[in-house]
C-alpha cells in the first residue's frame, strides 16, 4: 500500500521527476555514448587478441593432426608384437625433436600393450619421476606381457639414441582402458581430449589419438600447452587487462595472472551461452568489462577465452565530463524547488479531505464516507469513486460474513446429522452460550465487572466459536461415537460369538451320537447333553449381558469371562480368505496354521490391535495437549472389550472421542482469520477444560481460562444433560440436570460464578421453554441448588 503524502509533496515529486528525468536522460545519453565508445574500444581489443590467440591455437592443432596422420599412415612403424625396432624409436624422436611442444608419443595395441617415447629435454621433474640417469635424452617405456608376468620396462637413451640404462617393474596397466585409446576406436578416426593435467609432468596438455588400419592399433601424441601463458600475455592491450584460457567447468588452463579460480561472472556467461558479448560484472567490489569467446571448430568446442579489464581503466577519460554535467543539473534543480512549492498551495485542501474519507474506508466505517466538495474535476471523480467503492466493499463484506456463517452452521448441522448420539447438540450449544455471554457482559457483579464484549464483532466471534466447538467430531468414526455395546465395531460382534456357541452346541450333539453309537447308556448321555447345553446357554447369556455394559464389571465377572473364553471350538476354514489389504496387514504377526485349528471361544489376538499411524508426538506436545495417548489406535480384543469395567468404551475409543477437541483446535488454528476473529480456536477448544485443571486436552485451570471459555463449558454440559434426542440415555428434567451441574461445580469442574449467573438470570428456564419437552420442565429450587454447589466449600 502506498504511503500517503501531502499534495505539495506530490506535485513537487512529479515536477522533480520531470526535471530529473530530463536531466537524467541527457546525462544518460552522455554516459551511454561514453560507455559505447569504451565498449567499442574494449570490444576491438578483445576481438584482436582473440583472433591472434585463436590462430595460434589453430596452428598448434593443425600441426599435431598432421604429424599424427603421418605417423599413423605408415602402419609398419606402429604395428608391434614384440620389442620396437630402433627405426621406430628414431622416427618418433625425430618427430618430437622437430616439434618441441610434443611431450610424448604413445602407441597402444588391442592386447593392452603400450609403447611410449618421452621427450626428457628441459623437463627436470621427469628425471625424478622416472628415476632416469642424468644423461637421459629420451625415455622409452614399454608395457607388455612376459612369462614372468606383465612388466613396465624403461629404456633411457642419450642424444644419439644409445641406451644409458634400463630397468623393469611389475605393472597392471592396460592401454585399452585409456580414454584416448577407446575413444579413437569408437570414432574410427582422429580423437582429441579436452585439456587435462599430465600427472608425471605436472603440466596442462592435450592428447590426440588416431586408429591405424584394421589392426586396432592406436597412436597418440601428448602435447603440452604450458607456453600459452606467455602467448596470452603478448596480447594484453592495456596493462590492467587479464586473459584466461579455460574449459567449460571453469578450470583455468592458461592465464596472464595467477588466480586460484576463474571469476564467477565468466563461468556464468559460459553457462548462459553468452559467448562473444562484452558485459559488465563486479569482481571483489570493482566493475569490470568482460567477454567470453568460444574457440572455433577444430580447436575445441569446450575451450573458452576470457577477457577482463577494469571499467575505470577504459572509461576514466569520460567520467569527469559526466560529473560536471551532473553538478550543473543539480544546481538548476535547487533553484526550481521554491517555485514548485508555491504552485501546490491552492489544491491542498480537497486532497486532504479525500485522504480523510479514505481513512474512514480503511477503518471500515463505510457508512460515514461522504462526497468531498471541490471544483477540480479529477478530484470530484475521485470522491465519487471513493463513495461507490465504500458501498461496494460494505456489501461484499456482508456477503462474505453471511457465507462464512452459513458454512459454519452447515458444518455443525452435518456433525449433528452424522450420528443420533449427538442429536442437535452443535445447534443448541451456541444458543445457551450466547445467552450466557450477553448476561455476563451486561453484569456488573463480581468478576464480571471488568468483563465486556466491546463490540458486535467480538460477540459474533464468540458465537462462531460456539458453533464450531465440536467441528473436530467430523474426524471421529461414527461406530465409536455410536458404540452401544462392548463388542460393537462397525457391527455388533456378539453375533460372531453366538455362532461359536452354536458350533460348540452342535459339537455336543455330535459327541452325544458318537458315544451312543459306541455303546454308552442313552439315558446317562442325554443327561450329560442337557447339562452341557444348559451350561452353554447360561454362559452365552452371561457374555451377552456383559456386552451391554450396563453393570460394573467386578473382578469375579472378569475371571468368569476369561474362564468361558478357554472353551475350544474347531475352525475348518482359512481365516485369511476374504480380507482387505488393511486387514491382512494386521495379520502379519500371526503364525498361519492350516485348518482344522482348535481355537478358544473368546480371545485377544494380535490382529485385534490396530497400530497408531501418522502421530506427530512432537507437534502434540508443542501444542500443549496433555491427554494420555494410548499405544494403539484401537484394541478390538474380545476379552479386553468384554472386561471393560464401566460403559462400553475401551481406553483407545475413549481417547478417540476425547480427541475431537484436539482435532477442533488443530483444524481451526490452520484457518486464516480476519481481524477480530482470532479467538475462535480458543473459544471452541476449551469446553472440556475444568476449573481444577483436570479437564482436557490441555488441563488448563480457572486462572488460564477466559470467561467465554468457562461459559462454553457450562453451555456444553447443560445441553448434553437436557437433550431429549439421544437414543443412549433417558432425558433428564431441569432439576436433575441442574443438580448434576451443581455437583460438578462442587467438585471443581464448572465455574461457580457463571453457574450462579446461569441460574439467577433465568437463562436455564428461558432455554428450557424453547428447546425442552414439557415433561422435562419441573420446579427448580435455585437457592437449594446453589447451596448444594457450595456445600463442600462451606464444610
Amino acid at each position: 500500500m502506498l504511503r500517503a503524502v501531502t499534495i505539495r509533496t506530490n506535485i513537487f515529486s512529479n515536477i522533480l521527476f520531470v526535471v530529473v528525468t530530463v536531466a537524467g536522460s541527457l546525462l544518460a545519453l552522455q554516459y551511454h555514448f561514453s560507455k559505447t565508445m569504451a565498449y567499442e574500444a574494449t570490444q576491438r581489443g578483445f576481438l584482436d587478441a582473440a583472433e591472434k590467440i585463436t590462430l595460434d591455437l589453430r596452428d598448434r592443432d593443425r600441426l599435431v593432426k598432421t604429424v599424427l596422420s603421418e605417423l599413423s599412415y605408415d602402419n609398419a612403424y606402429i604395428d608391434f608384437s614384440g620389442v620396437f625396432p630402433l627405426k621406430t624409436v628414431r622416427r618418433l624422436t625425430y618427430t618430437m625433436a622437430r616439434f618441441k611442444r610434443i611431450y610424448a608419443i604413445n602407441i597402444g595395441n588391442p592386447y593392452g600393450d603400450l609403447f611410449e617415447v618421452v621427450n626428457m629435454a628441459g623437463r627436470e621433474r621427469l628425471y625424478k619421476t622416472y628415476h632416469a640417469p642424468p644423461r637421459t635424452r629420451w625415455s622409452v617405456i614399454y608395457i607388455h606381457d612376459t612369462p614372468q608376468g606383465r612388466i613396465k620396462r624403461f629404456d633411457y637413451l642419450d642424444e644419439d639414441l644409445k641406451r644409458v640404462f634400463g630397468r623393469s617393474e611389475p605393472s597392471d596397466f592396460d592401454v585399452t582402458t585409456r580414454p584416448w585409446y577407446t575413444k579413437a576406436l569408437e570414432s574410427g578416426g582422429l580423437y582429441r581430449t579436452l585439456p587435462y593435467r599430465f600427472e608425471n609432468l605436472k603440466e596442462e596438455g592435450i592428447t590426440y589419438s588416431k586408429t591405424v588400419g584394421a589392426s586396432h592399433n592406436v597412436v597418440a601424441i601428448d602435447l603440452t600447452i604450458s607456453d600459452l601463458d606467455n602467448l596470452l600475455k603478448e596480447e594484453l592491450f592495456v596493462p590492467e587487462a587479464q586473459i584466461y584460457l579455460f574449459d567449460g567447468n571453469g578450470t583455468i588452463i592458461a592465464a596472464t595472472t595467477k588466480k586460484p579460480a576463474l571469476d564467477p561472472p565468466m563461468l556464468e556467461a559460459v553457462r548462459q551461452k553468452e559467448s562473444g558479448r562484452v558485459f559488465t560484472a563486479s569482481v571483489n567490489g570493482k566493475k569490470r568489462f568482460m567477454r567470453v569467446t568460444q574457440l572455433l571448430e577444430g580447436i575445441g568446442k569446450n575451450l573458452y577465452l576470457g577477457f577482463s579489464v577494469p571499467v575505470e581503466a577504459m572509461m576514466g577519460p569520460y567520467l569527469q565530463k559526466i560529473l560536471y554535467a551532473f553538478a550543473a543539473a543539480l544546481l538548476a534543480l535547487l533553484f526550481a524547488i521554491p517555485l514548485i512549492l508555491h504552485t501546490t498551495a491552492r489544491i491542498v485542501r480537497p486532497i486532504k479531505a479525500l485522504m480523510r474519507e479514505n481513512k474512514k474506508i480503511k477503518s471500515r466505517r463505510f457508512e460515514a464516507v461522504k462526497p468531498v466538495s471541490t471544483r477540480i474535476v479529477e478530484l470530484m471523480q475521485l470522491s465519487d469513486s471513493l463513495v461507490l467503492m465504500s458501498e461496494s466493499i460494505r456489501a461484499y463484506e456482508e456477503s462474505l460474513k453471511e457465507m462464512m456463517e452459513s458454512f459454519i452452521k452447515l458444518i455443525a448441522g452435518a456433525i449433528d446429522a452424522k450420528s443420533p448420539y449427538t442429536g442437535g447438540h452443535c445447534k443448541r450449544v451456541p444458543v445457551i452460550a450466547l445467552m450466557l455471554a450477553k448476561a455476563a457482559s451486561a453484569s456488573r457483579e463480581g468478576e464480571f465487572e471488568a468483563f465486556r464484549f466491546d463490540s458486535d464483532e467480538a460477540l459474533k466471534e464468540f458465537e462462531l466459536g460456539a458453533w464450531l466447538h465440536d467441528c473436530g467430531k467430523i474426524t471421529t468414526p461414527e461406530y465409536v461415537v455410536d458404540k452401544a455395546t462392548k463388542l460393537e465395531t462397525i457391527h455388533n460382534r456378539i453375533h460372531e460369538i453366538r455362532t461359536r456357541f452354536e458350533v460348540i452346541w452342535r459339537d455336543v450333539e455330535i459327541e452325544f451320537y458318537e458315544r451312543l453309537i459306541a455303546g454308552e447308556e442313552k439315558e446317562r448321555l442325554e443327561r450329560w447333553k442337557e447339562k452341557e447345553h444348559q451350561k452353554l446357554m447360561e454362559e452365552f447369556r452371561f457374555i451377552a449381558q456383559c456386552n451391554l455394559g450396563s453393570e460394573f464389571m467386578s473382578e469375579e465377572k472378569k475371571e468368569k469371562i476369561r474362564s468361558i473364553a478357554k472353551r475350544k471350538w474347531i475352525r475348518h476354514f482359512d481365516h485369511m480368505l476374504g480380507l482387505s489389504e488393511i486387514e491382512r496387514e494386521r495379520y502379519r504377526y500371526v503364525r498361519k496354521k492350516e485348518p482344522p485349528v482348535e481355537e478358544n471361544l473368546l480371545a485377544d489376538r494380535p490382529e485385534h490391535l490396530v497400530e497408531r499411524y501418522d502421530f506427530d508426538e512432537e507437534g502434540y506436545t508443542k501444542r500443549g495437549f496433555k491427554l494420555k495417548v494410548p499405544k494403539y489406535l484401537y484394541n478390538r480384543g474380545e476379552i479386553h472389550n468384554l472386561c471393560i469395567e464401566k460403559g462400553t468404551l475401551t481406553e483407545e475409543e475413549r481417547f478417540k472421542i476425547e480427541e475431537h477437541v484436539i482435532m477442533t483446535i488443530r483444524m481451526l488454528e490452520q484457518l486464516p482469520y480476519p481481524p477480530g476473529m482470532e479467538k475462535i480456536p480458543e473459544y471452541a477448544g476449551t469446553h472440556h477444560e475444568t476449573m481444577d485443571g483436570t479437564g482436557y486436552p490441555r488441563k488448563l485451570d480457572k486462572e488460564r481460562l477466559s470467561i467465554p471459555a468457562r461459559i462454553m463449558a457450562i453451555a456444553d454440559i447443560f445441553e448434553a444433560l437436557t437433550a431429549s434426542d439421544r437414543p443412549y440415555k433417558k432425558m433428564k428434567t431441569l432439576s436433575e440436570a441442574l443438580r448434576i451441574m451443581a455437583a460438578m461445580v462442587r467438585e471443581g469442574h464448572l465455574d461457580a460464578e457463571i453457574f450462579k449467573l446461569f441460574l439467577r438470570s433465568g437463562i436455564y428456564k428461558e432455554y428450557a421453554q424453547k428447546y425442552l419437552k414439557p415433561e422435562q420442565i419441573d420446579a427448580v429450587d435455585i437457592d437449594r441448588i446453589l447451596n448444594e454447589s457450595t456445600m463442600k466449600m462451606v464444610q
